[in-house]
């Protein structure tokens, strides 16, 4: 890994380490307040402004590195995907804020929080494209860092000077974002002038330049909203609001390892958008044995994480949550075998122009992940949505993977997750048993001197191009 992009990596996942224990320390105060059933109605207004996010505002803003790799200023990237963002969020707003009436609240503060904390959100997703294309790895950490420490506050404050309803909680989770999101605009777009510009500067097509550039995003953004937050709407139709507040307890646990993979992918698109418009090829991109290391260090912090939260969680948050530690520890399990492999050549298939593949790739996960929540939900509860979510994570890497660096590499990506996975699987079956916590640990330092290994070594004729 080069100095600048270990340096890059190291800021985002240490803003994100931060962003993390703020935001645990939110859910406890959360949980214990709301109590399971509380916790899962807080979870359905989540899945619905969290989906307003996805479907609107991550895929639009990819299109700033990239566009601005090809030779136009920031700003001039950032307006026709602040266009396109805009237009979506209006029109998943028409779609969310009736179901969002149908199934969680018809309080007029309730949906007008859907709608401040949504298009906050989207506007967020703006300002970190804005400064992964910069390169400045610290300003995101700062920007997450604080919108979750507002939240954190406020819950600290209203839960100090009377009782935090769900009501309360949606309405302080919008308010910190939506200051965050002011500020954050203030503080850059003058730097950038992100919302005026010569009109020169301009291409004649605002939304065609942008679908031209990232437009398959917005069906993996899609499908990947289906894959993480479906499982919600699906439990509330066959479970409890108790069942939905657990597994989004398990699952929200499970994002804070997931969203570094995705933080890779914030540092290494730009790299890679660069690489790929000076004519470097996809396997140019993705030295074989930085893939491995990488594949390795994954695995040793997803195992180790998985041991910590054995640790660490049963004292955090009430007996309600008990029973959520069974599918978050799945849900690590196969992570550390298949999510690494994803985020590592993701970068490089978005920026060589192959959205449309992983657009259909997207496309049969999200169906794998439905099909089997709609078969296990019924009989596993809360288990069910978490084998589903290993499924299709295992299926989309391979696939992903197969095509970037060919099935020998990808079966050999697999394959150093496997100690950690099977470290992990050990404390699905008893997050508590002191033996299963020792070997899942070690597993993880065995992981992680296989990538410390591995990172010694150099493969002939690889190339160091991108930072990896």
């Amino acid at each position: 890994m080069s100095r600048r992009f270990g340096r890059d990596v190291g800021w985002l996942w240490a803003g994100y380490a931060g962003r993390a224990l703020v935001y645990l320390g939110l859910v406890v105060v959360l949980t214990r307040a709301l109590g399971a059933a509380g916790f899962g109605q807080l979870s359905l207004f989540l899945a619905v402004t969290l989906g307003v996010s996805q479907v609107a505002g991550s895929w639009p803003f990819l299109a700033v590195p990239v566009l601005s790799a090809h030779g136009r200023s920031i700003g001039a990237a950032f307006r026709p995907s602040a266009y396109v963002a805009a237009m979506a969020t209006a029109g998943s707003l028409v779609i969310a804020l009736p179901i969002s009436f149908l199934i969680h609240s018809r309080a007029p503060t309730s949906l007008a929080s859907v709608v401040g904390y949504s298009v906050a959100l989207v506007a967020l997703q703006g300002i970190y494209s804005v400064l992964q294309t910069e390169g400045r790895m610290s300003g995101i950490a700062l920007v997450q860092t604080g919108e979750r420490g507002t939240a954190l506050i406020l819950a600290l404050a209203v839960s100090g000077l009377s009782t935090l309803t769900v009501l309360g909680s949606e309405v302080l989770l919008a308010i910190a974002s939506i200051g965050t999101c002011v500020v954050a605009y203030a503080t850059i777009g003058s730097r950038q002038r992100l919302l005026k510009g010569d009109g020169g500067d301009l291409p004649d097509h605002l939304v065609s330049t942008v679908m031209r550039a990232v437009g398959a995003m917005g069906i993996v953004s899609v499908c990947a909203y289906g894959v993480a937050w479906v499982d919600v709407f699906i439990l509330a139709a066959f479970k409890s609001n108790a069942d939905v507040g657990v597994y989004s307890l398990a699952y929200q646990v499970f994002t804070f390892i997931v969203q570094l993979g995705s933080l890779w992918v914030v540092a290494a698109l730009p790299r890679h958008a660069k690489s790929t418009a000076a004519g470097g090829s996809i396997a140019a991109q993705l030295p074989i044995g930085r893939l491995l290391s990488a594949a390795a260090f994954w695995a040793a912090i997803v195992t180790a994480t998985a041991v910590g939260a054995a640790v660490v969680l049963p004292h955090a948050f009430g007996a309600e949550f008990d029973s959520a530690y069974t599918p978050l520890m799945v849900l690590l399990a196969g992570s550390g075998i298949g999510a690494a492999g994803y985020f590592l050549v993701l970068p490089a298939l978005i920026a060589s122009k192959n959205g449309a593949l992983i657009a259909k790739v997207s496309v049969v996960a999200v169906a794998i992940n439905l099909t089997l929540d709609v078969l296990l939900v019924p009989g596993l509860g809360v288990l069910g949505p978490a084998i589903a979510t290993v499924a299709q994570t295992l299926f989309a890497t391979a696939a992903l993977c197969i095509f970037a660096v060919g099935p020998r590499l990808s079966l050999r990506l697999f394959a150093v997750g496997v100690p950690g996975a099977l470290g992990v699987t050990l404390l699905a079956i008893d997050p508590t048993a002191v033996p299963f916590m020792a070997v899942a640990a070690l597993t993880a330092v065995l992981s992680a001197l296989l990538a410390m290994e591995l990172n010694r070594r150099r493969e002939p004729g690889a190339s160091d191009a991108v930072g990896l």
